[in-house]
């Protein structure tokens, strides 16, 4: 009886574990594990397109935020961030949010999913212009 106790808490125990993993990356795989994502103070942010923003941190971890629709950013102007109950990481769509010109009128941006990024890849997006 003991026996079959411990072998089915350990089954219990190994579930949980997989279950953490996959929220901990976002259920509806728009967001990134916990160990990818960038945390403030970001190092760079960077307007790639209207749909798309490269934010980096000092630690070296790098994300995509793909937005949902076109936003107004700006190549030569500021992103505005405004991070959700005194968070500081971003590894989900609604852990931040992401506003377009902040010299004129504000424009919410809506993001779609948070791409993490290699190494090598942050590199290509910081050496590009």
């Amino acid at each position: 009886m003991t026996r079959n106790l411990i072998i089915g808490l350990a089954g219990a125990g190994a579930a949980l574990a997989v279950l953490t993993s996959v929220s901990l990356a976002g259920e509806d795989g728009r967001g990134v594990a916990a160990g990818q994502c960038v945390s403030r103070p970001l190092d760079q942010t960077k307007v790639i397109d209207d749909k798309t923003l490269y934010m980096d941190d000092r630690s070296g971890r790098a994300v995509l935020l793909h937005m949902s629709g076109a936003c107004l950013f700006d190549q030569h102007e500021p992103v505005g961030l405004e991070f959700y109950g005194g968070s500081t990481r971003i590894c989900d769509p609604l852990d931040v949010d992401v506003t377009g010109s902040v010299t004129t009128m504000p424009t919410r941006c809506i993001i779609a999913s948070v791409e993490s990024l290699t190494p090598e890849q942050a590199q290509a997006y910081r050496k590009a212009r």
